[in-house]
């Protein structure tokens, strides 16, 4: 069996791990990262064009926050979530709360808050996709009713009643403003479908590189 380790747990580090699994179902996937839980902690943009984003299969039950055929946004840390959950009904192993100490051509090192503390987990490939140190844009989001958004073009409509909007700078915020975000990236609008698509080249590689590779 190919086991796979994944180092972080953004968007695009959950869709490889689908993208491999539905390649390669019998494979050995262990997701790594320092977050107490994926998803629900801190939000991201969640600004859609359609739903889903990504094969519907990849999804665990969102109950009221599941879109509709009319919503342009889901509550992006809730999508996050759903992910993981259906990543762990697939097989796929979490290591929460854990920081990589060493890593060597074979084998992860780590410090970890479950069960096995300070070990190492051999692999046969690693994909690191924690975040780096680069310089990006800062961007300033706020939730609000529907019925009070703003006309902007970064936002987006949730199927709860509420407006996800997002600005390069600081907004004035009054008494409609639900929830107040930060976000650094190249651009909210995209970032979902960019991210889904980056882990799904990243999954496709691995599997025909290492799980699956053509004959020459």
């Amino acid at each position: 069996m190919t086991r796979i380790i994944i180092l972080g747990a953004s968007l695009a580090a959950l869709s490889a791990a689908h993208k491999i699994l539905d390649k390669t179902p019998e494979a050995d996937i262990q997701i790594i990262t320092e977050r107490a839980e994926i998803g629900l902690m801190g939000e991201v943009p969640g600004l859609i064009t359609t739903w889903p984003p990504c094969p519907s299969h990849w999804i665990s039950e969102m109950a009221s926050q599941t879109p509709n055929e009319a919503s342009t946004a889901v509550r992006g840390s809730w999508f996050l979530k759903a992910l993981g959950i259906q990543l762990s009904k697939r097989g796929c192993d979490f290591h929460l709360r854990t920081r990589v100490t060493r890593t060597t051509e074979t084998q992860v090192h780590f410090d970890g808050a479950g069960p096995l503390g300070r070990s190492n987990i051999p692999y046969d490939y690693l994909l690191n996709l924690r975040p780096s140190v680069q310089e990006s844009k800062q961007w300033y989001g706020l939730v609000c009713r529907t019925e009070n958004a703003p006309e902007i073009q970064k936002s987006g409509n949730r199927t709860d009643g509420t407006t996800e909007v997002w600005y390069r700078s600081l907004p004035g915020l009054n008494k409609t403003t639900l929830q107040e975000m930060r976000w650094t990236g190249s651009d909210p609008a995209t970032f979902i479908s960019g991210e889904i698509e980056s882990g799904m080249q990243l999954a496709q590689t691995i599997v025909d590189k290492i799980i699956h590779p053509v004959e020459q």
